[in-house]
């Protein structure tokens, strides 16, 4: 379960710098397209990230998915529905395994 929060955190890291110099040249006139503005990008990883970590638990039988009865077993790496819906944006990024689709 651990691998794929990993590669989750990881790529909200990725996107909060790829945001991070979309602001920056935002505020240096560079012109570079960017198809979010970096605030909303900035929100949206922070959404990710407070639901990562509400989430942190699942599967593992304390997490409130599981309390639900909508938890994967302990040994996929997902942890819940909430987890794998939120690897969707990064299937094409290296590191995602197949396997990690809802």
């Amino acid at each position: 379960m651990d691998r794929f929060v990993t590669f989750l955190r990881r790529q909200l890291d990725i996107d909060l710098e790829l945001l991070r110099v979309a602001r920056q040249d935002a505020e240096t006139g560079a012109a570079h397209a960017c198809l979010i503005t970096p605030i909303r990008g900035f929100r949206e990883c922070e959404l990710k990230a407070r639901l990562l970590t509400n989430h942190h638990h699942c599967g593992t039988g304390g997490g409130p998915c599981d309390e639900l009865g909508e938890s994967y077993p302990p040994e996929d790496e997902r942890g819940c529905p909430t987890r794998a819906f939120l690897g969707l944006p990064y299937t094409d990024r290296p590191g995602y395994i197949a396997r990690w689709r809802p």
